[in-house]
C-alpha cells in the first residue's frame, strides 16, 4: 500500500477535542451503538422489567477510566422515554453529606428545563395533581404545591435543592421555621425530602445514576463513603420499587465490596454487576469517523474523499495504538486523534510553548476556585468541610481515628496528630440550629475525651443561650477555629481537582495526571487562608513570625499608621506593609499617605429573598 502523503487543512474547530465526557446531560459528539453493546442491553432489559411493573434493581458498572462509563450513561439519557425520570448524581460528596448531595442532584434533574420545555416535576404536578396525597411530608407538600402553582418558584427550587433560605422565603412558601430540633440532623432532613420525592414520582420508573462512586473516599484508606453509599442505595432498594439504580466505579476499587461490612447492603447493590472493556480496532474506527461527522467545517471536504472514511486523519497513525493486545480505551484513541488532528494544520499556527505542569495545575485550580465560591454559597460551608477537610488533615500527615458512637452525637470527624487526637464539630450554622449543636456537644463531650475543635462563622453571634453553652465548652477546653471563606473556596476547589484525578478525569495534552500529582502540588501551593485553617486545628504556631505580632497589635488598637505599627514591633515599614499585604483576610492596607493598617472583620452577607 503507497504511503499517504501528510494531508493539510485549514484551521477550524477540532472535533476530538473533547476526550472526558462530562456529563450525561451534555451532547454526544458521536455515538457508537456497538461500543459497550452487552452493557447497555443489560441495562435496557432491567429498564424494561421495571416498565412492565417489576420490583427495580441496582446495576454496577465498572470500568477502567476513559472506557466510557458515563458515555454509557449519557447514552442511557437519550434512549428512555418521557415516561421515565432520569437523575444523575456525580458522587463528589462523602459520607457525611451523602443524601444532602442525592437531594441537591435530584431537585436539579427534576427542575432542569431542556429547550423552553416544562421541567419534569412541573409536568408530573400538572398532568396529576392528586399525587400530592402521596407526599406525607408536610413542608415539601406545600413547596411542591407553591411550585405547581407557579407561586414562589425560585423559593420552593432552593428549598427542594437544600439551600438554606431566609425567613421571608420560608413563610411566603408556608413552612414556617425550619426544623432545628437538636435530634434531627440536615442528613436526615435530606433522607425525608429524597425519599419524599421518590415517593411523589411513584409509580413512573426512574432511573437514579450513582457516577464516579470511587470520589466518596475523601482521603486514601477512607472506606466510610462507599459503606455510606452501600446502605444508601440498600435504602431505596427496600422503600422504593420503581428505581433502577445505576452505579459507575473503577475498576480498581471493586475490592470494596468484599469489605463492606453489611452483607446485606452489598447483596443488594451488587444485584448485577457489567465490565466496560476497550475497544478494538473496527469499533475504534466508526468512534473516529463519527467524530469527524460531527464537524460541520470538515462535511464538504469529506464528501471528496468518499473512499477515505477517516479522512483526514491517516489510520497508520492510530494503528500503534493497537499493537500489543489489538485493544484501546476509547478516551486513549480521542487524544491521538486530537493530536494528530492538530498536526494536520502545518505551519498555519505557531505553536504555543506547552505549559509546566505546575503552570497547568495552577490554571486548573484558579478555573475550579471561581466555581467554587458559588459552591460554598450555594451548598453551604458545613458540606464543604465535611467533604474536604478530611483530605486536608491526612495529607498534612495526621491520623484519622475510627469512627465511635458516642462521639458522633457531638463530633464530625476526629484525627491524631503529634499533640494528641481531637475531634471536629462542624457548626456552621445560625439560630436555634447553632444552639442545638452547642447543646449537644456540651451535653455529650467531656475534657477526659479527645480535644475539641468547632469549626463555625465567625460572622454568626450565638443567641444567650448559645453564648453560655459555648462558654462551658471553652472552659472545659474547647477551642473555636473560624474557616474564612477564601479556605473554604481553596478547600473545595482541590476536592474538585483531587476527585478528577481519582476518576483518570484531568489530563493534560493526554496525559493523565494522578492524584498523589495533584495532592503534592495542593500541599506545595496552599493558599494562605487555607494554611492558616490547617494549622488552626493542627495546633501550629503561624509558620509568618511577623503575623502573630501584628496582630495581636492590631487586635488591641484596630487602626495605626503602619510606621506606628513599625516601630512598635521594631520592623521596618516594608516588613510591616508586605505582611499586611500576604494575609488580605486578616488586615486592610490603605497605601496613602500616610500608610495606614486597620484589622479586617468579616460580616455576614445580607440574607437574599427568593420570594
Amino acid at each position: 500500500m503507497p504511503v499517504r502523503a501528510k494531508v493539510r487543512i485549514p484551521v477550524q474547530l477540532n472535533p476530538f477535542g473533547d476526550s472526558a465526557f462530562g456529563s450525561p446531560w451534555n451532547e454526544i459528539p458521536a455515538d457508537v451503538p456497538s461500543i459497550n453493546d452487552a452493557a447497555f442491553r443489560a441495562v435496557l432489559s432491567e429498564l424494561t422489567q421495571v416498565r412492565m411493573g417489576a420490583k427495580g434493581t441496582s446495576i454496577v458498572i465498572t470500568g477502567e477510566p476513559g472506557s466510557g462509563k458515563t458515555h454509557l450513561l449519557g447514552r442511557l439519557r437519550k434512549t428512555i422515554g418521557r415516561d421515565i425520570t432520569y437523575i444523575y448524581v456525580r458522587c463528589n460528596a462523602s459520607a457525611v453529606t451523602l443524601w444532602r448531595h442525592f437531594r441537591a442532584a435530584l431537585a436539579a434533574d427534576l427542575l432542569k428545563q431542556e429547550s423552553g420545555q416544562p421541567s419534569r416535576l412541573q409536568r408530573v404536578l400538572q398532568q396529576e395533581p392528586d399525587r400530592l396525597d402521596q407526599v406525607t411530608g408536610l413542608s415539601l407538600r406545600r413547596v411542591l404545591n407553591c411550585y405547581g402553582e407557579g407561586r414562589h418558584i425560585h423559593a420552593a427550587s432552593a428549598w427542594l435543592r437544600g439551600e438554606a433560605l431566609a425567613q421571608p422565603d420560608l413563610d411566603a412558601l408556608g413552612i414556617g421555621a425550619e426544623n432545628n430540633d437538636e435530634d434531627r440532623s440536615r442528613e436526615s432532613e435530606a433522607k425525608d425530602v429524597v425519599n419524599g420525592l421518590l415517593e411523589f414520582l411513584a409509580p413512573d420508573p426512574t432511573v437514579v445514576c450513582f457516577d464516579q462512586v470511587e470520589a466518596l473516599q475523601t482521603y486514601r484508606g477512607d472506606e466510610e463513603g462507599f459503606h455510606a453509599i452501600g446502605a444508601l442505595i440498600s435504602e431505596l432498594k427496600d422503600k422504593h420499587s420503581h428505581l433502577l439504580l445505576v452505579s459507575c466505579l473503577l475498576s480498581t476499587f471493586e475490592d470494596l465490596f468484599d469489605r463492606l461490612p453489611n452483607k446485606a447492603d452489598r447483596d443488594r447493590w451488587l444485584q448485577q454487576k457489567v465490565t466496560l472493556r476497550p475497544i478494538e480496532w473496527n469499533d475504534a474506527l466508526k468512534l473516529v469517523a463519527g467524530r469527524l461527522d460531527s464537524s460541520p467545517d470538515l462535511a464538504l471536504q469529506r464528501r471528496e474523499h468518499p473512499q477515505d472514511p477517516l479522512w483526514p486523519v491517516n489510520p497508520e497513525a492510530l494503528k500503534p495504538l493497537f499493537e500489543i493486545t489489538g485493544l484501546c480505551l476509547p478516551r486513549t484513541l480521542i487524544q491521538a486523534c486530537k493530536k494528530e488532528f492538530e498536526s494536520l494544520f502545518g505551519d498555519q499556527v505557531e505553536p504555543s510553548p506547552g505549559l509546566s505542569r505546575e503552570d497547568f495545575l495552577q490554571q486548573e485550580y484558579e478555573k475550579n476556585v471561581n466555581e467554587a465560591r458559588l459552591v460554598v454559597a450555594r451548598q453551604g460551608a458545613d458540606k464543604v468541610l465535611g467533604e474536604s477537610l478530611p483530605w486536608l488533615l491526612q495529607s498534612s500527615g495526621l491520623s484519622p481515628v475510627g469512627a465511635d458512637a458516642d462521639r458522633s452525637r457531638y463530633a464530625n470527624l476526629a484525627f491524631r496528630s503529634d499533640l494528641g487526637a481531637f475531634a471536629v464539630s462542624l457548626c456552621w450554622c445560625r439560630g436555634n440550629e447553632l444552639t442545638g449543636r452547642l447543646r449537644r456537644i456540651e451535653r455529650y463531650w467531656q475534657r477526659g475525651d479527645l480535644g475539641l475543635k468547632i469549626l463555625r462563622d465567625p460572622s454568626v453571634k450565638p443567641g444567650p443561650r448559645g453564648e453560655q453553652l459555648l462558654g462551658t465548652i471553652k472552659s472545659r477546653g474547647g477551642q473555636e477555629v473560624h474557616p474564612l471563606p477564601e479556605a473554604l473556596a481553596a478547600l473545595q476547589a482541590i476536592h474538585s481537582m483531587i476527585t478528577a484525578a481519582r476518576s483518570g478525569d484531568l489530563t493534560q495534552d493526554g496525559q493523565e495526571i494522578s492524584e498523589q500529582e495533584v495532592t503534592q502540588w495542593s500541599l506545595s501551593n496552599l493558599s494562605p487562608q487555607l494554611e492558616k485553617l490547617r494549622d488552626d486545628l493542627m495546633g501550629r504556631e503561624p509558620s509568618d513570625p511577623s503575623l502573630a505580632k501584628l496582630a495581636a497589635l492590631l487586635a488591641e488598637r484596630k487602626v495605626l499608621e503602619a510606621k506606628v505599627a513599625a516601630r512598635e514591633l521594631s520592623m521596618t515599614l516594608e516588613e510591616v506593609s508586605a505582611c499586611a499585604r500576604r494575609h488580605p483576610m486578616r488586615f486592610g492596607l490603605l497605601a496613602g499617605p500616610p500608610v495606614v493598617l486597620f484589622q479586617a472583620v468579616e460580616g455576614s452577607p445580607p440574607e437574599i429573598s427568593h420570594a
